[in-house]
């Protein structure tokens, strides 16, 4: 009988992006991890070869805003084609939001989330939580494993009474305790209703949501929580304005902007109409080129998708239409694209996909090392693509970069050694990826579980 060769799947041929250079070189994996790096004529014999020869072997990215849907939601996503969608972009793992059908606010539903989804998602998945209704179910949750806590600012979704400055900071403080973030939707719940009480009553839906959410709502929202939790773990999801930045970042905030605050315009709503309507609204040009100026400098943390599906039907409903756009097929390649056309250097691009979601998130860090797990995107910066709606593998099928050109592409995307995407096509099997958990610190103390009740 031969024997097994040492490694499963071996990398040949491709530059690698290794400690922040690009190198020549092969990866071999065996049983989900990395056991190798280094010159090709040193590598061990693999069961199965990627010939990458002309590609970019990067880490695998982690996307830390996606709506999974499924369960009361399952019609507009599943965690199977949510998951496909995001290895065919690239995309190795995400991190799930809370505001589902049941609601995930306790470690319950946490866990029975995660049980569901593992017999099916194909990328890893980590689970945000809503606060509980009392501060002392803080702990118990963050011991069933979320990645971290979500915060609607503008319409909460818990009995927790978050509009209490003095109870937010302590649940926040609890929730940093047990070693977790607590992301924020940062919209002023009374500036949008002062803007709502004031709109024309002939006014269409989409103008009514974009002259409801000012660029004000956004900006008083992060003011508020810099007086309340200035110094605390906190981040703050899909910013669309540049002076929500600079206010989060002086509180010492992370911040995640998205590729359509960052790339598109409000004047996108003349061609797509309600499918590029999401929540925070698109913006005037000006704050868009300010915002992408940020990007470039460095003061932007993560660029995540906010992957929000919706039926179709959903979205051209002519009086009420959902915010939200599918985008985990089209994040790595619009940030691909500002690299190939050197606005973005390579390195940029990882920290804001791959090291900093996992240092803010308090995950294992993708990198190509030994030893670490096999998650791994194949990259052609030379690839030229059309965006495609139609042919997501998300349910949502709509997109207001629809017809954009861009340059650069994923290639092959490896999940936990396996090759989930291959050259246009979803290979891996049901159940390939993981649940991820944080690395936290030991729980609280039952004195502190009790203090926080």
């Amino acid at each position: 009988m031969r024997a097994k060769p040492p490694a499963d799947l071996s990398i040949r041929g491709a530059r690698l992006f290794y400690k922040g250079h690009l190198l020549e070189g092969q990866i071999s994996i065996s049983d989900g991890k990395i056991i190798y790096v280094g010159r090709e004529a040193r590598a061990p014999k693999a069961e199965e070869v990627i010939e990458g020869r002309g590609l970019i072997a990067l880490p695998g990215p982690i996307d830390v805003h996606v709506h999974l849907r499924d369960e009361g939601l399952y019609y507009k996503e599943d965690f199977y084609t949510g998951t496909c969608s995001a290895v065919a972009g690239g995309i190795t793992s995400v991190l799930d939001m809370p505001n589902t059908i049941p609601p995930v606010d306790s470690p319950s539903r946490l866990e029975e989330r995660m049980a569901k989804a593992e017999k099916s998602i194909v990328a890893n998945v980590g689970f945000f939580s809503l606060f509980p209704s009392a501060l002392g179910g803080i702990s118990a949750i963050a011991e069933a494993g979320a990645v971290g806590f979500k915060v609607y600012l503008h319409e909460p979704k818990t009995a927790l009474p978050i509009w209490d400055e003095h109870v937010l900071r302590r649940a926040v403080e609890l929730a940093n305790r047990a070693g977790l973030p607590v992301a924020f939707h940062a919209e002023d719940k009374a500036t949008i209703e002062e803007a709502s009480e004031e709109l024309d009553e002939g006014l269409g839906p989409i103008e009514r949501f974009l002259f409801s959410h000012p660029p004000e709502a956004e900006i008083r929202a992060v003011e508020r929580l810099t007086r309340a939790l200035r110094g605390l773990r906190v981040h703050i999801c899909h910013v669309s304005v540049p002076r929500a930045v600079g206010l989060a970042k002086s509180a010492g905030f992370t911040v995640e902007a998205t590729p359509h605050h960052l790339f598109l315009s409000s004047s996108a709503y003349e061609s797509f109409g309600p499918l590029a309507l999401m929540d925070p609204p698109l913006r005037p040009d000006e704050l868009v080129s300010e915002l992408r100026a940020l990007l470039y400098s460095g003061l932007i943390d993560v660029v995540a998708s906010d992957h929000a599906p919706h039926a179709l039907e959903e979205k051209l409903a002519p009086t009420s239409v959902p915010p939200g756009i599918p985008g985990l097929e089209t994040l790595l390649p619009l940030l691909l694209n500002e690299v190939a056309e050197r606005r973005l250097a390579l390195s940029q691009l990882v920290e804001l996909v791959c090291s900093r979601p996992a240092e803010i998130f308090g995950l294992e860090a993708s990198a190509l090392e030994l030893g670490r797990p096999a998650d791994i995107v194949l990259i052609d910066l030379k690839a030229e693509t059309k965006v495609e709606p139609e042919r997501f593998l998300s349910k949502a099928k709509y997109s207001p970069f629809k017809g954009l050109r861009l340059r650069g592409a994923p290639i092959y995307t490896i999940v936990n050694g396996h090759i989930a995407f291959a050259r246009g096509e979803v290979i891996a099997e049901r159940g390939c990826g993981r649940i991820l958990k944080p690395k936290r610190p030991i729980g609280s103390t039952r004195a502190e579980e009790a203090e926080g009740r």
